[in-house]
């Protein structure tokens, strides 16, 4: 634009055509339905506030997300995703014990990112116990609830965005502690949101 400013004052001297300010593109939205299959026990309080968060984190990104427990009895609108939880999904057992190995999956095939993911619920519960936990078993309930909704988010970004690349911080790092799937904020970053923004206006 500065290169053209001298050219630009004459015009509106001379011909005094309104100048206008450039508004921007306002984001891409879209619905995106998540499809719920427990493959084993659960907490409606803890599924209740996975839902939640998961909502909360991608708002900021354009994404409306509607989860569903069980497979819809009708026909849905924009995305959907099919969300397994494997193992235990409740805090009212045992405790559980942090394991080696992932906390959740997005499927891919040939470089592509396939509406499917995985949630390993006993891995969770475990990364919950290792935080900071008060309250008893409903505050344990909702805990995990933030922490599977979290990792929900983390797999839905990869989904949406179509991409298997992590950030360095926010909820798409690599690796999340039990701390940081508990505790504050847990948000994506405006480069993940452009990155979902980018696969929304190709039509993912």
């Amino acid at each position: 634009m500065t290169l053209n400013f001298v050219r630009c004052a004459f015009a509106l001297i001379f011909v005094a055509l309104p100048v206008l300010a450039v508004q921007p593109a306002p984001p891409q939205s879209s619905q995106l339905t998540a499809v719920v299959l427990p493959e084993g026990r659960y907490s409606r309080v803890a599924l209740r506030e996975m839902g939640s968060e998961a909502a909360h984190i991608l708002t900021q990104s354009g994404v409306s997300l509607r989860w569903q427990l069980g497979q819809p009895a009708h026909a849905v609108s924009g995305l959907l995703v099919v969300v397994k939880l494997l193992g235990r999904c409740d805090m009212d057992g045992p405790a559980g014990f942090p394991m080696p190995g992932p906390l959740g999956w997005a499927h891919e095939v040939n470089g592509v990112i396939l509406p499917f993911s995985d949630l390993a619920c006993d891995n969770i519960r475990g990364a919950v116990h290792s935080a900071p936990i008060a309250d008893g078993q409903l505050r344990g309930n909702v805990l995990l609830g933030r922490a599977l909704g979290r990792v929900l988010a983390h797999e839905l970004y990869h989904i949406v965005a179509n991409t298997s690349e992590h950030d360095e911080g926010g909820v798409a790092q690599s690796a999340l502690s039990g701390r940081e799937l508990t505790s504050g904020l847990l948000e994506l970053r405006p480069s993940d949101v452009e990155a979902i923004q980018s696969s929304l206006r190709l039509g993912r």
